[in-house]
């Protein structure tokens, strides 16, 4: 899953050009009826939900990633703008009025507009979207007027009848309509002219009398309109609060209403009405506060301190009494915290904000934390430098108090210890929603540079600490990575706000880090090597591209302190760490290779939670595959620390030892010259070291692997791939008694040492379908080459030859992919070694193959044994001059498979395999002519299948081969071999790749087998898919000679009486009849009037019994 989420990163990033070239294309056709024209002016009055909602759904692919939607904001946004402003100043009255066919699946335009506004606010952010809203004072009075109208005279019926349309009476503002709407009123309330100029005389009266009725009469109408509106939705209990408190607000700071009193009137308002909210019955009051809050939130901030200097004690009283939720108490200390006042503050007010705030920083919403974290900060900016390093002591009391693993030292200066001294730290008992808040807390006060410079050595050892927090809950669902998140804007913050002299005075030594074991005079390395870490390693890919984002600001900052540091932003790019799979591989790589100081970091990083003990098994292969190379950057590989955590026993989880195992495997991979001696510390006798370090250190006996359950794949995974890699280091004796069938229960330290071998091997054939490809035949091959010789290599392929006959008559299959693996690595091994042992098992192993790959066979087995035996075997028998039809014949019912399972349709997968297999030959001189044409025939028309991956194979491996059936003069070859690397990246759902395909229809060879897999792309693929195959046959036919398009016409009737009376082809095929027919695109003869006649008598003789057919033609 995380690798999918990344990858969807990447996807939209590809994809963004081309969505947002749809969205400026498809807004200005959505919106008016001449779309098309440069200058469009006809206003569409009602759109449809639909395309409404395919516009919205596009705007919303934006919203992991909002940026790259910022190059056509403005040619997106202001299209919508102008259509709504042309519609409330010349059709307001049609927003009722709907045809009566279309009531419920069309829309006043106004609200669909609204709908893609709000999502762009939401995907953008409303304050660059309301950048974009017209702010002509002309439309002020418009607005409120279509606001009102729509808003309650559809409330009190007071809408005129019209005899066009249906008038519907009872339809109301939407919240994304009022939301909006308020949000724009707000934006033009800023206009630089007095209200009282704008209003007109004949201005319509609210119906909504204001609370503050005695003061009413004094605002101008338009005043008196918005105050109207914004009292009215400032305590609704959806969205459109945040833009009445917008209104209010901005209404409030203006100069000629703050002539008129409107700040104080709104405050005894806002007072009056938190205690009737508190003081009342209401169930929905904490949401109504909600509104209320924000809106003394906004006046705090945008006020000066003597202004609101009367009515702090006041707001304090009322929302200390408020308990119910933890939002309303960040409100309160946010609006203290923005305008201190120096003459009503004192310590003991200070004391209970701060107190209350620390309490929300654990709160459980986010918005709280953020909002308690940011007051704080901007508190501590007023404190004296005693009172700031009174607050960073309490909250770094708090970090110790709730998890205990971060000692004093770091505060006290002590020296920095090693990796030994320091273990990897627990956080099982941590509180994750306590350390962000506190982190973030800190992050903030770096930011706006509250952290005194004695105070900093400790303040960057938490952050550095905080870079490695991981906790996961019961599901397995990450809860550290919002931690890790604030830490990289809390390290941001430091390369920012701190200056490098100050960063320089920082000791090393007083930072406590395991990410370099070596010491040094400057905080930078540690610093670099922490952010290194986090952006390589990291799995939420915003935290590695904020690490990375991190890191460049201090590279950027400080230069020439950061060792390699140019070097190092380019290799950790904002780009590419944002792929983890990339990021793990090349990024950590290259960062190693710059300096040791990230080549320790990062080997340290790798066997820790975020590489090796990742509960993910895709990442931790890869993790083995990155440590094995990083490791031998070291010069001496260090396997110790490997080795060590292997030997702590099996308390650790199986998901570590799977990872520690194949990273270790890896290492002795890289590396066969890596003695036993050097991974165990015993001394006896080097070729029992191998089996006794799987003994000592793994599960003891097949028993173990059982037990292990679900997870059984794993033990065996890691055990087989140790095996393969040991193998290449050591020999390993063979006793007696090899003949002897290994019992599962049978105590391993009683089996010698090719038995326990040998019994790990065949376990694992129960688990091949989970086991990577290439595992067990590894591990055969391995035990393979170690025997000593021909005869014990004979026994142990006799072993794994018969050992599969049980395996086929228990019929298991994923028990018979393993076999069916294993006999295919022993078997190329011995056709590239010793082919003189396969003299006795030829013929059997020639038979088991066709065998498997009969009707019979599952199609697990098949498609095993065309990745594993069919190409060895297929060598064999042409160096032994051995007969080959029936393999030949093997494939080509490979090729046929439509086999369905669990109403699965499986065969796919075996003719996916099927032509992969085929494309593994370097050349085909293999098969003669006749065999060519029968076996690409039907690769080509798999080419024209309905499947994408059947289709994307065939493609390949017709390039691969353009001229195996075709020469190289014929037009189509040549267009493969000039072209061949535009053709290669030639989409295979496109009409130009139809188009060419179809061309390859005039051989008589493919004409037939290419119309088969066509008759499916045209009659039941995707909407995309049909569309283009069907465009393509009506261009083949329309540009075809008479000859061409008779040919084709016939073969496609063919096809059809072929699959007569109940073939797969039949209905799709009379689908594509259907279409060619009614399409029009039937060839014509010009010299000939009566040819269109003669083709629709040859298609109704499909409905006509055979008998008959003949005597019924010659009778017309």
């Amino acid at each position: 899953e995380e690798q999918a989420e990344d990858y969807s990163d990447f996807k939209l990033q590809r994809d963004s050009a081309n969505i947002r070239e749809e969205l400026c294309t498809s807004i200005p056709l959505f919106l008016y009826k001449d779309g098309l024209s440069s200058q469009p002016t006809s206003t569409r009055k009602r759109v449809k939900q639909s395309n409404t909602a395919k516009l919205a759904a596009l705007i919303n692919t934006f919203h992991e990633w909002p940026q790259l939607l910022d190059t056509s904001l403005r040619s997106v946004t202001e299209p919508l703008v102008l259509a709504f402003s042309q519609y409330i100043q010349h059709h307001p009255e049609c927003y009722f009025q709907f045809p009566p066919a279309e009531v419920d699946s069309v829309e006043p335009l106004p609200r669909a507009v609204c709908k893609l506004l709000y999502t762009l606010c939401k995907v953008r952010g409303s304050k660059v979207i309301s950048i974009f809203f017209s702010n002509e004072p002309s439309l002020l009075e418009p607005m409120l007027d279509a606001f009102e109208s729509w808003e309650f005279c559809s409330m009190e019926g007071r809408v005129d009848p019209s005899s066009t349309a249906i008038t519907l009476t009872s339809i109301t503002l939407t919240w994304e309509e009022r939301y909006i709407m308020l949000l724009w009123l707000s934006h033009l309330t800023q206009t630089p002219f007095d209200l009282a100029t704008i209003s007109s005389s004949d201005a319509r009266q609210s119906s909504h009398t204001p609370p503050m009725s005695p003061l009413f009469s004094i605002f101008p109408g338009v005043a008196q309109r918005l105050l109207d509106l914004g009292f009215r939705y400032l305590l609704s209990v959806s969205k459109e609060h945040d833009a009445a408190k917008s209104l209010l607000v901005r209404l409030c700071m203006r100069p000629d209403m703050n002539r008129l009193g409107l700040k104080q009137s709104c405050m005894h308002w806002l007072l009056q009405s938190l205690k009737d909210l508190l003081d009342g019955s209401d169930p929905m009051s904490i949401y109504r506060l909600t509104g209320a809050l924000s809106f003394l939130a906004g006046f705090f901030k945008s006020c000066d301190g003597i202004s609101i200097a009367p009515f702090i004690m006041t707001v304090l009283d009322c929302t200390q009494n408020i308990s119910a939720a933890g939002t309303v108490h960040t409100k309160m200390a946010d609006e203290s915290a923005a305008v201190p006042d120096n003459e009503t503050d004192n310590m003991t007010l200070l004391g209970n904000i701060i107190d209350q705030l620390m309490i929300c920083l654990g709160d459980k919403d986010n918005p709280v934390r953020f909002a308690a974290s940011k007051a704080l900060s901007i508190i501590a900016q007023e404190l004296d430098p005693d009172m700031k390093e009174q607050l960073l002591d309490a909250l770094a009391d708090k970090l110790r108090d709730d998890f205990g693993g971060i000692g004093n030292d770091t505060a006290a200066g002590a020296p920095s210890k090693s990796d030994e001294e320091y273990p990897e730290q627990d956080w099982s008992t941590a509180d994750p929603l306590q350390w962000q808040g506190l982190i973030l807390t800190m992050s903030h006060l770096l930011y706006r540079r509250s952290v005194p410079e004695e105070k900093l050595p400790m303040v960057v050892g938490l952050l550095m600490n905080a870079l490695d927090f991981e906790q996961r809950s019961s599901t397995g669902a990450s809860t550290g990575s919002i931690v890790r998140d604030a830490a990289c804007f809390g390290m941001w913050s430091v390369a920012r706000k701190c200056t490098t002299k100050e960063l320089l005075r920082v000791p090393a030594s007083k930072i406590r880090s395991r990410k370099n074991p070596k010491p040094h005079s400057s905080v930078f390395p540690v610093l670099a090597a922490g952010l290194v870490l986090t952006a390589a390693l990291d799995p939420e890919g915003n935290i590695r591209r904020a690490a990375s984002a991190a890191l460049q600001e201090l590279v950027g900052r400080h230069p020439d302190v950061v060792s390699r540091g140019i070097d190092l932003v380019q290799v950790i790019d904002y780009q590419a760490v944002g792929l983890r799979s990339r990021a793990m591989s090349d990024v950590a790589l290259q960062a190693a290779r710059l300096d040791d100081v990230y080549l320790y970091a990062l080997s340290d990083g790798l066997l820790s939670w975020r590489a090796i003990g990742s509960p993910n098994a895709a990442v931790r292969r890869q993790a083995a595959t990155v440590i094995g190379r990083i490791f031998h950057l070291h010069g001496s590989v260090p396997i110790s620390p490997l080795v060590q955590r292997i030997e702590k026993g099996r308390a650790q989880s199986l998901d570590e030892w799977h990872g520690l195992y194949l990273a270790l495997a890896e290492v002795i991979r890289l590396d066969p010259s890596i003695s036993c001696r050097s991974v165990t510390t015993r001394h006896d006798n080097p070729s029992q070291q191998p089996v006794r370090f799987l003994r000592e250190n793994g599960p003891i006996s097949i028993d173990d692997i059982v037990a292990q359950g679900k997870k059984a794949y794993l033990a065996a995974e890691a055990l087989c791939t140790m095996m393969a890699a040991l193998g290449e280091s050591s020999p390993v004796s063979v006793v007696d008694g090899i003949h002897e069938s290994s019992q599962q229960t049978r105590d391993s330290t009683d089996l010698k040492d090719f038995g326990y071998h040998l019994a790990i091997l065949e376990q694992s054939y129960e688990y091949s379908m989970q086991i990577p490809p290439g595992v067990i035949p590894a591990a055969t091959v391995s035990i393979f080459k170690q025997l000593d010789g021909s005869n014990q290599r004979q026994l142990l392929l006799e072993r794994i030859f018969y050992a599969g006959k049980d395996y086929v008559s228990q019929r298991n299959p994923e028990a018979s992919v393993g076999w069916i693996a294993a006999l295919g690595g022993v078997f190329q091994n011995c056709l590239e070694s010793t082919p003189a042992l396969l003299d006795n098992f030829r013929v059997p192993i020639h038979d088991t193959l066709v065998s498997q790959l009969g009707e019979q066979s599952n199609w697990l087995s098949k498609t095993a044994a065309l990745k594993h035996v069919f190409k060895p075997v297929f060598l064999d028998c042409l160096r032994n001059g051995l007969n080959m039809m029936p393999l030949h014949q093997a494939l080509l019912h490979c090729l046929d498979d439509r086999s369905v399972a669990n109403s699965r349709e499986v065969g796919s997968e075996v003719r996916t395999q099927a032509i992969e297999t085929i494309g593994s030959f370097n050349e085909l001189v293999h098969w003669n002519e006749a065999q060519r044409v029968e076996i690409f025939g039907r690769v080509y028309g798999l080419a024209l299948e309905k499947l994408d991956r059947i289709r994307d194979r065939a493609w390949r491996c017709i390039m691969k081969y353009p001229d195996a059936v075709l020469p190289k003069s014929h037009r189509c070859v040549q267009v493969l071999y000039i072209e061949r690397e535009r053709m290669a990246a030639l989409s295979t759902s496109s009409v130009m790749y139809f188009n060419l395909m179809l061309h390859f229809c005039n051989d008589d060879r493919l004409r037939l087998a290419m119309i088969r897999g066509l008759i499916t792309s045209a009659s039941s693929g995707g909407e995309a898919l049909l569309s283009a195959a069907r465009l393509a046959i009506s261009r083949f036919l329309t540009m075809a000679s008479p000859a061409d398009a008779d040919v084709f016409y016939d073969s496609l009737l063919a096809v059809i009486r072929s699959e007569m009376p109940t073939g797969r082809l039949l209905w799709p095929g009379m689908e594509v009849l259907a279409f060619v027919l009614d399409t029009d695109v039937v060839p014509q003869d010009s010299t000939n009037n009566e040819a269109a006649a003669d083709y629709w008598s040859s298609s109704t003789t499909l409905f006509l019994p055979r008998s008959s057919s003949s005597s019924s033609s010659s009778t017309e």
